[in-house]
C-alpha cells in the first residue's frame, strides 16, 4: 500500500532529537520511580517501576494520540500507511521489543540498584544465576534494538526494523488532514481531549500505583519502612556473605545488622560461620606454604610468610620448628643471632640466650646480638653479664640506641661500670677485632 498523499515522513533529524527528549525523560523518570518510593516506604518493586514509566510515556501516548510527548515537541506523529493510529499490540511491540523498552527497564533497574547502593540506600547483590541469564540475554536484545534502529539511516524513509515489522510511518503532523467541516472538526477536537484527559488519568493511576503498591506490601506484612529496608539490606548481606564467608567486613556487617534486629543466636551463628571458613583459608594456605617450603627450603620470603601465618594462629612451637628448619644445621652467625632476637621478642627467653650465646662464639662482631642478648639477660635479672654484653654492642656500634636505653637502665640497676673493668672488656673487643671475629 502506498502512503497516503496527506502524509510527509519526517526527517531523520527531528526523529533524533524527538528521541532523545523521550529518551532524557524515560531515564529521569525510571530512577524516580525507584528512588522515590525506596526513600519513603523503604521497598520498591523496580520492575514495575520502571515498566509504569515506560507504559504511560511511550506506549499509551503512541497508541492513543500518536506521539509522545518529545513527538509532540518535534510536530510528528506515528501513523499507519493509510495516516490512522497504528494499534495498541503493534506500538507494544514496537516499542518492548523493537526499540528495545523492555530489556531497557532490566537493565536500568540493575544500574539503579548499583546506584541504590551507592547512596546507603540497598543492599544490592549482583545477579547471580536467572538473574544473571536475564542481564545476558537483556544486554544482547537491547544491543539488537539498537543495532536495528541503525538500518533506518541506510533508507531514504528512515524506518527502522521496529517500523518495518509493524507497518508504522513517523510523519510530519498532522498524519491526516483535519476535516473541514466545523461540526467534524469540533467532533474530533472533543474525541481527541476526551483521549488526552483518559490518558492523564491513566497515568496518575500508574504514578500513584509505583508506590502504592509496595506501600500495599509493606501493609500487609506488618513491617514499617525502616524496618522493610533493614531487612532488604540484611538479605543482601547474607547472600554476599554466603558467597565469601572468609571476608571479615562483610562478616562484621551481616553480624551488625542481625544485632540490631534482635537475631543473637543467627550474628552468632555468622561469628561461627567466619571462624571456621577462616580456618579452612589459613590451612589451604599453610599447605601451599609449606608445599613450597619444600621445594626451595631457602626461600626467605615463603619461610617468613609461612611463620607469621603460624604465630597470628597462636602455633609459637610449630613457628619456631619452621624456622630451625630454614636456618638449617649451620646457618651464618648473623642469621643465628636474628633467631635469637626473634625468639627473645616472643618471650623464649632462655631460647633466645642459648642461640644468641651461640652466634656471639661464632662470631663476637655481631653488635645486635650483644644488644638483644643484653636485653634478654636484663630480663632475666642477670644485670651483671647484661652490662657486658651492652658494652659490647656500643663499642661495636656506638650509634645503637636499643643498646644505649638498656645499658643505662643496667647501669642504673647495679652500678657503672669501674675503670678497670671497662678497660678489659674494651681489650676484648679490640682482640675480636684483630682477630676479624675469632672467639
Amino acid at each position: 500500500m502506498a502512503l497516503a498523499s496527506t502524509m510527509t515522513l519526517a526527517p531523520l533529524g527531528k526523529r533524533m532529537l524527538a528521541g532523545l527528549i523521550d529518551v532524557a525523560a524515560l531515564a529521569l523518570l525510571s530512577f524516580l520511580a525507584f528512588l522515590l518510593p525506596m526513600a519513603l516506604l523503604g521497598v520498591v518493586l523496580p520492575m514495575w517501576g520502571v515498566l509504569a514509566v515506560m507504559l504511560g510515556w511511550s506506549v499509551v501516548p503512541l497508541a492513543f494520540l500518536q506521539k509522545t510527548v518529545g513527538m509532540k515537541v518535534m510536530g510528528l506523529e506515528l501513523a499507519r500507511e493509510d495516516g490512522h493510529p497504528v494499534d495498541l499490540a503493534n506500538v507494544l511491540f514496537r516499542e518492548l521489543l523493537g526499540r528495545g523498552l523492555f530489556p531497557a527497564a532490566y537493565l536500568l533497574t540493575v544500574f539503579f540498584g548499583f546506584v541504590a547502593q551507592a547512596l546507603g540506600l540497598v543492599a544490592f547483590v549482583v545477579p547471580t544465576g536467572v538473574g544473571l541469564v536475564m542481564l545476558f540475554a537483556c544486554s544482547i536484545a537491547f544491543v539488537g534494538a539498537l543495532a536495528a534502529s541503525l538500518i533506518a539511516l541506510g533508507r531514504p524513509d528512515g524506518r527502522g526494523l521496529a517500523d518495518l515489522m509493524t507497518r508504522s510511518y513517523v510523519v510530519l503532523a498532522p498524519a491526516r488532514r483535519l476535516p473541514d467541516d466545523p461540526d467534524e472538526l469540533a467532533e474530533l477536537r472533543a474525541r481527541r481531549k476526551t483521549v488526552v484527559t483518559r490518558i492523564i488519568v491513566f497515568d496518575l493511576v500508574l504514578a500513584l500505583g509505583v508506590p502504592a503498591t509496595p506501600w500495599l506490601l509493606t501493609r500487609r506484612t506488618g513491617e514499617s519502612p525502616r524496618t522493610r529496608t533493614e531487612r532488604i539490606k540484611r538479605k543482601g548481606l547474607e547472600k554476599k556473605f554466603a558467597a565469601d564467608p572468609a571476608n571479615e567486613q562483610l562478616a562484621g556487617e551481616l553480624v551488625d545488622a542481625l544485632e540490631r534486629a534482635g537475631l543473637a543466636d543467627e550474628a552468632k551463628q555468622v561469628i561461627e560461620r567466619h571462624r571456621r571458613a577462616l580456618e579452612a583459608r589459613e590451612s589451604d594456605r599453610e599447605k601451599l606454604l609449606r608445599e613450597r617450603l619444600a621445594k626451595a627450603p631457602d626461600d626467605e620470603r615463603t619461610a617468613s610468610l609461612l611463620i607469621e601465618l603460624l604465630e597470628d594462629q597462636g602455633r609459637l612451637d610449630d613457628a619456631i620448628v619452621v624456622y630451625r628448619g630454614w636456618l638449617g644445621p649451620a646457618p651464618p652467625p648473623s642469621r643465628r643471632a636474628g633467631f635469637g632476637h626473634w625468639l627473645g621478642v616472643r618471650g623464649r627467653e632462655v631460647e633466645a640466650i642459648s642461640e644468641l650465646e651461640r652466634a656471639l662464639r661464632e662470631d663476637p662482631l655481631v653488635p645486635m646480638g650483644h644488644t638483644m642478648l643484653g636485653i634478654v639477660l636484663s630480663r632475666q635479672q642477670r644485670h651483671v653479664e647484661a652490662r657486658a654484653e651492652l658494652f659490647f654492642a656500643l663499642a661495636l656500634d656506638p650509634e645503637d640506641e636499643d643498646a644505649r636505653d638498656a645499658f643505662d637502665e643496667v647501669t642504673a640497676a647495679v652500678g657503672a661500670l669501674s675503670p678497670e673493668q671497662e678497660a678489659a672488656l674494651r681489650l676484648t673487643v679490640e682482640r675480636w677485632q684483630a682477630d676479624a671475629g675469632a672467639p
